[in-house]
């Protein structure tokens, strides 16, 4: 067994699970004068669009890796077969009828469940598709590639390659409001539109910080994917700002319902050859916010960091892995590892495949039901989410009585992503924290992620550990 690994609780709440942070906002002081927002004027349109393919400005799914990968539509040829990644030994290659393209443009052809190798210990992310262990930066490269070619084949589904050509506009002028007790913030709402002819929209809540910082100060920004993007949006995420950090609140159910009604959402319908579900619309949706946020004139974009809870924390999994311009990685209460949770593999702590296939067909991709009792011969697991965001920042915040998530599959899927981050020489940008309590996310969950950020991302020196691991007496 891979010993034992934390990745945040996994999606399974039923019904209405956590779909906004919460808890007390946090006293701060703010200071000084605010600084004016260059893009503040009303109707101002900016295209924000990168090359479809281009990582370092798209970040879909289709297009992440560590080096340019295409991400055309389906039907491009190339029908690479894919290994398993399983432990050396565990056999067997992902490759046969049913295509759909995924990564780089390459028919993608997973075979049937059934005739995958069962795998008991988590999948090594450091072990190639044909047994032999990456040893080199440039063999992490093609790994990572593969990997993200069986997560949407089995887990996710296939996201559309980055539209290329988001827009903005000033949907709502610089106004002044006070957050809390002290606390104000600029805020303005921006209308984001790309897609087939532009069809696809969504609005984004953009909060900057009222400060005294020099003119032309370029904030790092949190993105926050909660319910709504109006003034009262930013809810407990005022955590962040009282940190001087801005947030950019961005309304999941825009991009998928989150119901069984899922298939109705524009953005399925404007890729309808994508076999995308609500987690990858999510996730794809975080990265149509990047693009804008990488050109606003108040945001630093070497410091994007990203937060969700419960089924929101699984967006904010696979956007992390897949976008590399997200500097941070927050989920809090989401991505236990399958292989440890619920009743056919966790003992019925937790939520599994089983239970997650019974409540919620439309989170997770179309072949993710096919596992229904079958969880090892999945030939993936949650801590590849956190093994591909390395080198970059990730932290997970969890609960030791998560209802919903087994804290000890949980665990399992920090230590199964951890020797990439030891691999590639930068173990302390993988963090963990637990706190005592239930699912959902308090003000401990936010100190915790911020106290990492302030630590890592920008640089602020301390000396707080985020490599504690509960006793396993803690840990069920």
């Amino acid at each position: 067994m891979i010993g034992r690994a934390l990745i945040g609780c996994l999606v399974a709440c039923s019904a209405l699970a956590c779909s906004s942070s919460e808890g007390p906002s946090p006293d701060a002081a703010a200071g000084g004068a605010a600084g004016a927002r260059a893009n503040s004027s009303a109707g101002a349109i900016h295209n924000n669009a990168g090359s479809p393919g281009d990582p370092s400005r798209g970040g879909s799914s289709s297009s992440a890796g560590a080096s340019a990968v295409g991400g055309s539509s389906p039907g491009a040829a190339g029908g690479s077969a894919l290994g398993n990644g399983g432990a050396p030994g565990s056999g067997g290659t992902l490759g046969s009828a049913g295509s759909v393209a995924g990564i780089a443009g390459q028919r993608s052809m997973p075979i049937p469940v059934k005739d995958l190798p069962v795998i008991k210990e988590l999948p090594d992310p450091l072990t190639m598709r044909d047994g032999s262990k990456v040893t080199t930066p440039e063999q992490w490269k093609l790994r990572r590639q593969e990997m993200i070619q069986i997560l949407e084949d089995y887990e996710y589904g296939h996201m559309p390659p980055p539209p290329g050509n988001v827009k903005s506009s000033v949907a709502t002028a610089t106004t002044r409001v006070s957050v809390s007790s002290g606390l104000q913030a600029d805020y303005q709402m921006l209308h984001l539109s790309f897609g087939p002819d532009e069809k696809l929209n969504f609005d984004l809540g953009l909060f900057i910080p009222v400060s005294s910082a020099a003119a032309g100060t370029k904030f790092p920004v949190l993105i926050s994917l909660t319910s709504g993007t109006d003034q009262k949006s930013l809810g407990s995420a005022s955590a962040a700002l009282a940190r001087g950090y801005a947030v950019a609140t961005v309304p999941y159910q825009k991009m998928g319902a989150d119901s069984s009604s899922w298939a109705s959402s524009p953005f399925f319908k404007a890729y309808p050859d994508y076999d995308w579900r609500d987690i990858s619309a999510w996730a794809w949706g975080i990265s149509r916010a990047v693009d804008y946020l990488v050109t606003d004139p108040a945001i630093d974009p070497n410091k994007i960091m990203a937060t969700g809870v419960s089924r929101l924390a699984q967006a904010v999994l696979l956007a992390g892995a897949f976008d590399e311009r997200i500097a941070l990685s927050a989920p809090v209460a989401g991505g236990a590892a399958f292989r440890f949770s619920g009743k056919e593999m966790g003992g019925g702590l937790g939520q599994g495949i089983t239970e997650i296939v019974n409540q919620n067909t439309y989170w997770f991709g179309p072949r993710l039901p096919d596992f229904k009792d079958k969880t090892p011969k999945l030939p993936s697991d949650q801590h590849w989410l956190p093994a591909l965001t390395a080198p970059r920042l990730f932290i997970m915040c969890n609960s030791l009585s998560d209802q919903y998530g087994r804290a000890y599959a949980a665990v399992q899927s920090y230590l199964g992503a951890k020797p990439v981050y030891e691999f590639l020489g930068v173990e302390p940008n993988l963090g963990l924290n637990f706190r005592a309590g239930s699912h959902g996310m308090t003000s401990e969950d936010w100190s915790a992620l911020l106290d990492f950020s302030d630590q890592y991302l920008l640089k602020k020196g301390g000396t707080k550990k985020f490599d504690v691991i509960p006793p396993a007496d803690q840990t069920p």
